[in-house]
């Protein structure tokens, strides 16, 4: 009995010390991610600012440093930063960073706590029982600063007089209140549409313009959404450059094109000067088939509302998906 006993107190002992040990592994593997993703934030905040390597550097290292990874405060060194642009992929959607791409957009930074970093590695309590007696985590996150000209475009068309009208109001309003509230502001303006269309809000940074722009709008007339389009692409035009910014369009319609081109032509020829554009359509009468043409051909995506509150939340979505920073 005694015998057994001491070696379940044995097996009971390593078994603690294996959990202790692989509690801290677990733990020192989120700090880390945590530290990573910071400094990769940070440095691509710097980047968007200055164009200036050396500064994004320093901000990301400094950040990392502020950050402790078992106790130990992150240290980066510069070729632990990669720059370079992401572009989207059109097929998966997903950012890919080119370190040779130009203007740069993105920074990849790797985290470390291995025998050769700056922090070095993290000490293992019993890892002498198993031979081992260092942990060697490391994380990589690359962010990428992407600012936005965002046109919307909606349909004042006859069909939209009363209770539509109301809900686009307010679901423009959710839309500008939900991009308010992220970290970075997006440059936005309004264009709208009956039979002729007109260039209401110029690109901005003030988000209450907009809920004004819709104020002063009257609904009546038929639907010519290409013209609608073309006035968003007037608005676009006057804004940032393509090199620094995505262009992106939102067009809003309730009812079927019948004045004026084609807006899949128009579509494309948006498409072919890199902006993106996004489709809403509203009602049972509108033209679905259509607007989902007009969305895959600006590699964007089509949402459909039966009622105010579904245009409300597409609104809101669309906001969220806007992201400024993205981390891989």
């Amino acid at each position: 009995m005694l015998i057994l006993l001491a070696a379940a107190m044995i097996l009971f002992m390593i078994t603690a010390a294996l959990g202790i040990d692989l509690a801290r592994m677990h733990l020192a593997r989120t700090e880390l991610r945590t530290a990573t993703d910071a400094a990769a934030k940070a440095a691509a905040e710097a980047l968007s600012r200055t164009q200036d390597i050396d500064a994004a550097v320093a901000r990301g290292t400094e950040i990392a440093a502020a950050n402790h990874v078992h106790g130990v405060p992150l240290r980066l060194r510069a070729d632990d930063f990669v720059f370079g642009r992401s572009e989207q992929d059109a097929d998966t959607g997903r950012f890919v960073l080119d370190p040779a791409g130009r203007p740069r957009n993105s920074v990849r930074v790797v985290g470390q706590r291995s025998a050769d970093s700056a922090s070095g590695a993290v000490p293992l309590m019993f890892g002498g029982l198993f031979e081992r007696d260092y942990f060697e985590p490391q994380q990589q996150a690359v962010a990428t600063y992407i600012e936005r000209d965002i046109v919307l475009v909606v349909d004042r068309s006859g069909s939209m007089k009363g209770t539509k009208f109301s809900d686009l109001q307010l679901a423009i309003g959710v839309f500008a209140e939900t991009l308010g509230s992220t970290p970075v502001e997006e440059q936005v303006g309004l264009a709208s549409y009956s039979d002729r269309a007109t260039a209401d809000v110029a690109l901005t940074g003030d988000l209450s313009a907009l809920s004004a722009g819709m104020n002063r709008l009257t609904p009546g007339g038929f639907t010519s959404i290409s013209r609608g389009m073309a006035a968003g692409a007037r608005i676009i035009v006057d804004g940032r450059s393509r090199e620094f910014v995505e262009r992106t369009m939102i067009v809003m319609t309730d009812g079927r094109h019948n004045r004026g081109p084609e807006p899949r032509e128009v579509a494309s020829r948006l498409a072919a000067e890199g902006v993106v554009i996004h489709t809403i359509t509203f009602g049972a009468d509108a033209d679905r088939p259509r607007m989902q043409e007009v969305a895959a051909i600006g590699r964007g995506r089509h949402y459909h509302a039966d009622n105010g509150l579904q245009l409300r939340d597409i609104y809101q979505e669309i906001a969220l998906t806007l992201s400024t920073m993205i981390t891989e």
